[in-house]
């Protein structure tokens, strides 16, 4: 029984799983998702994918408590302020066939993103009001592949990854020279000194003739030393003007380790079932602490995060249509991780279709479900913060891809 044109017609299914949680992405900051090495599998030679996700985020937090740097109550300023702008997502792979038993796989990509845009006058200032953490990702993964008896085959999976972190954070902070309590901006930006390194290491077992593929796959932690500056503007001299100070500052961080289970088989001729779980250790990034590097020392930020594992879930379903469309469904769960990241349900659907022999053009779309949850931000290097909590909301997606194969 051949129940596929051929097993790249499999990918019809988990391409359009638009995954989302509080940043809308699979697993809190997590771009990838699940199955984002099927490429890898592809039965091409050499193939080049790139594509775009678009997501609309609507999120409010809604202030409950709000503190300032010398300790007081916050009374001013909107309590109600949409916090998640919409935002992009790009990525780059090209997939090779190097020997008959040697497939490997390069990408360009943003594995981890946050976003996060309030008015600076907003009631939660002084705990911050903007902050971003961007990343540029690179990988190689190769599979080397064993034929056990000419009907099934056993792969070995090996890969190395690198990211670069820029992370800024924005408030408003609290300072009194003796002419009230004035707010200033202020906040730190800093960079990954050099690209950081991780790794990655899996095992897939496949029978082709029924697109059947069962693929475990772990990524490394990627540890990052970051580097910037600390700043406050528009300080009031005396003279009736005003002026700058900025300080060097230094941190660490741990991008999370990953385990990702795939699983797909053809069910009947034309139909492919696909089902996958991930687990991304969030629980590693505990504080975010922003050192001054300087002779002064002391430290600039102290922020709890106290997040907890993430777990995703998904599973999906694909049609064959005709010899040029293939159709498909998913749905995927995904546990929050804390704070404004809750839970998130998922409902995706979406379409491939052959332009010609070479060329393939992918479109989906996704509905997600975010549950209402509270958090709050608090610096311990300071007294600013606040609380909030912020309701259920539907948060929606558009993903595209070409695919051109050779």
């Amino acid at each position: 029984m051949r129940v596929l044109k051929n097993a790249g017609l499999g990918l019809a299914a988990g391409s359009f799983v638009l995954a989302g949680s509080g940043a809308a992405f699979a697993g809190a900051w997590d771009n990838l998702g699940i199955g984002s090495l099927n490429l890898l599998f592809a039965p091409e030679k050499f193939v080049v994918e790139a594509g775009a996700t678009y997501v609309d985020r609507n999120v409010d937090y809604k202030i409950t408590s709000s503190t300032g740097q010398l300790g007081e109550d916050i009374t001013d300023g909107s309590t109600t302020e949409r916090v998640t702008p919409n935002v992009w997502d790009y990525r780059v792979g090209v997939k090779a066939q190097l020997l008959d038993n040697l497939n490997c796989l390069g990408r360009f990509n943003e594995p981890f993103n946050i976003n996060e845009e309030m008015d600076p006058s907003w009631n939660g200032r002084n705990g911050g009001y903007e902050t971003k953490a961007t990343t540029l990702g690179l990988d190689a993964t190769c599979a080397y592949t064993f034929d056990i008896d000419g009907s099934s085959n056993f792969r070995v999976i090996a890969g190395v990854k690198a990211i670069d972190l820029t992370y800024e954070s924005h408030s408003m902070a609290t300072v009194n020279f003796g002419l009230g309590r004035t707010d200033y901006p202020g906040g730190a930006e800093v960079k990954s000194d050099g690209m950081a390194w991780g790794w990655r290491a899996g095992v897939a077992y496949e029978i082709p003739e029924y697109a059947l593929r069962a693929s475990l796959v772990y990524d490394s932690e990627v540890s990052a030393d970051l580097e910037g500056e600390w700043y406050m503007n528009d300080l009031p001299d005396g003279l009736g003007g005003s002026y700058d100070i900025t300080r060097p500052v230094s941190a660490s961080i741990t991008a999370p380790q990953s385990v990702e289970l795939n699983v797909q088989s053809g069910i009947a001729p034309g139909w492919l079932a696909t089902f996958g779980v991930k687990w991304m250790d969030w629980s590693v990034i505990d504080r975010l602490t922003l050192v001054y590097d300087d002779a002064l020392g002391g430290v600039s930020t102290d922020r709890d995060l106290g997040f907890k594992d993430g777990w995703t879930v998904q599973a999906g379903i694909g049609h064959q249509l005709t010899e040029k469309l293939a159709l498909g469904s998913s749905v995927q769960w995904d546990r929050g991780v804390g704070g404004s990241y809750s839970d998130n349900y998922t409902f995706a659907a979406g379409g491939a279709y052959d332009l010609n022999d070479k060329v393939k053009l992918s479109l989906g779309g996704a509905a997600i479900y975010k549950t209402a949850s509270s958090g709050g931000v608090y610096d311990d290097a300071s007294l600013a913060g606040y609380e909030y909590d912020y309701d259920s909301s539907w948060n929606f997606a558009v993903d595209t891809k070409l695919r051109v194969a050779f």
